[in-house]
């Protein structure tokens, strides 16, 4: 710890406080202090260790997953709540002094406010904002962008809400459209906190036009739009490839002016592929690329190889030499293997408890679907979702693209007096080859429920794709992505990407057989089973030493039970 963080008074000193205080009830002070042992117990950090304020207890707080201890999420909520109001009994904690008090009514001006908001939403958003501006006895029309920041650090150091930073981009965004909506408030406009999402710094709209015309020519002859034309794309990609060849180009031109080529020189597509550009591209690319195998970087340079032979029609020195710069960088084909982030991830199911959260958790939340009343369309229908994309890829590894477009009538057959399927069809799949399951009995009865009660008690008719909002329409790939990542979090424990299912999988087969990548194959799709055998070759290896130490234990076992000769008297 450092000077500083030792001058506070720490979560310890407050426990110390707390019980020796009078006036309390025995069973608030035996809940009090069983809230601050549980955080040393489920987090592992001993309380003389975390200063006693809200950003470092928060920090603490957000590492205790409650699958993981067994515990409900609503445990750690009122733990973290008591461990507050202790905080707040020790005077320790002058920021968290009006903690839980009961707020000042709203003036009849704020009043006239919050009666104007749209929606309930955007209400329970911005009622703190709201709410501190009128315990400061601050008018509507005073309020400007420094009454807003200072609500920022106000509620960073006295509220234990989780992503308190979307919290304050959603109370300004709704304030900006309340001030825009009824301008007869006279409400003054707010800036809001930035995004924290990764974005490149130049937009395509600052390059040359030549350059955003020369991207649309060239998206236009990946996907095939003229299939006459005399370079014609000989097998056109999907709007979405097309798309991600796109964002890599884009990034390309934004590496390129951060490394301080002007943007005005970038004219077109072909300036990407001259050589001295192309080797600033790849070192600089090199330089920030964190993936373990530059993976990123190599799949960007062979696009602008690729583009460079076959839609820009370099000839082959060129092209070569191109080749030659990218070696010289040092960036090679990456092995075609598990990453240590992804082998670490599916180590995890060694556990058996591990691996028997994973097989509760569609059932877990496919209780709460069913017989929590207290929950709105909006959360049932995304926990009856949830339990449906786990329990499908716990059994049925399906790469998310797949998952996401799954479509009753489609993709997905119910027979409810007998085997339902999920069919992907070859035109559908990244390897082109059909993939068909069966699905268990378990899983086919909550699909088959989802189609015929809950999701028409929301929708009002029974659904179409399977990931679908209450209005019907289908949801996205990264909508897909983060409600099977929540749930599974909060259920299992710990964070994995739903593609890490595929490898999960792989991992129980070779578990059981160490050399069964042709199963492995059929199971995942793949085009072949090299593929199968490379990517997994560490699973199989592990097992197999696994297996040959287990065999070393059987035969010193034999050994030692085998009885012994004794030796007669008198014998050498």
């Amino acid at each position: 710890m450092t000077t500083d963080r030792k001058n506070r008074p720490t979560l310890a000193d407050v426990h110390a406080t707390v019980r020796s205080q009078t006036g309390m009830s025995v069973e608030r002070r035996r809940r009090m202090e069983n809230s601050f042992n549980s955080v040393w117990r489920y987090s592992g950090v001993a309380l003389q260790d975390i200063p006693a304020t809200m950003p470092e207890l928060m920090k603490v707080l957000r590492t205790i997953e409650p699958a993981a201890h067994g515990v409900k999420r609503a445990t750690i909520t009122n733990m973290r709540n008591l461990v507050m109001h202790g905080m707040k009994q020790s005077g320790l904690v002058p920021e968290l002094a009006r903690y839980r008090e009961i707020r000042k009514p709203l003036s009849p001006a704020w009043s006239v406010v919050m009666s104007r908001v749209a929606s309930l939403h955007e209400k329970a958003t911005m009622w703190a904002f709201v709410h501190y501006l009128n315990d400061n006895d601050l008018q509507p029309q005073v309020a400007d962008t420094t009454h807003f920041s200072a609500f920022v650090q106000h509620t960073e150091k006295t509220s234990g809400r989780a992503n308190q930073h979307a919290l304050m981009r959603a109370t300004g965004r709704y304030w900006n459209e309340l001030r825009i909506r009824c301008p007869d408030l006279g409400l003054q406009g707010m800036a809001t906190p930035p995004s924290r999402l990764r974005r490149l710094s130049t937009a395509m709209s600052d390059l040359p036009q030549s350059f955003q015309d020369d991207a649309k020519r060239y998206r236009a002859w990946l996907v095939g739009e003229d299939i006459f034309a005399d370079n014609a794309r000989l097998r056109p990609v999907s709007e979405s490839t097309a798309d991600n060849y796109l964002r890599r180009i884009h990034r390309v031109a934004s590496t390129l002016v951060d490394a301080g080529v002007s943007p005005d020189s970038l004219t077109g597509i072909a300036v990407l592929v001259e050589p001295k550009i192309f080797k600033c591209i790849a070192n600089t690319m090199k330089a920030v690329d964190k993936s373990a195998q530059l993976a990123e970087t190599f799949s960007t340079l062979s696009l602008l190889i690729q583009l460079a032979n076959a839609w820009l029609g370099c000839d082959k020195p060129h092209v070569d030499s191109l080749r030659v710069k990218m070696k010289n960088a040092g960036i090679k084909k990456p092995t075609a293997t598990m990453t240590n982030k992804n082998m670490k991830l599916v180590s995890q199911f060694d556990d058996p408890n591990t691996l028997k959260r994973l097989v509760n958790a569609p059932t877990a939340i496919w209780k709460r679907v069913k017989h929590d009343a207290d929950l709105s369309d909006r959360t049932r229908l995304a926990k009856a979702q949830a339990a449906l994309g786990i329990g499908i890829l716990t059994v049925m590894p399906l790469r998310l693209a797949n998952l996401t477009e799954l479509t009753f009538g489609k993709t997905i057959i119910l027979r409810p007096r007998g085997t339902s399927s999920i069919i992907i069809p070859m035109e559908a799949t990244k390897s082109h080859r059909e993939i068909a399951f069966d699905i268990p009995d378990h899983v086919a009865q909550m699909i088959l429920e989802y189609y015929e009660h809950i999701a028409p008690e929301i929708l009002g008719r029974s659904p179409e794709p399977l990931f679908c909002r209450t209005d019907g329409i289908g949801k996205g790939f990264a909508q897909v992505r983060y409600l099977i990542q929540a749930y599974f979090k909060e259920y299992v424990g710990f964070r994995m990407n739903p593609h890490a299912f595929r490898h999960l999988c792989a991992k129980m087969i070779l578990d059981n057989d160490p050399g069964a990548h042709t199963l492995v194959q059929e199971l995942l799709g793949h085009k072949s089973v090299e593929t199968s055998t490379a990517f997994y070759a560490g699973l199989s290896s592990r097992r197999a030493g696994r297996h040959h130490a287990k065999l070393i234990e059987q035969t010193m076992e034999r050994e030692d039970a085998a009885p012994r000769r004794r030796r007669k008297m008198g014998t050498k």
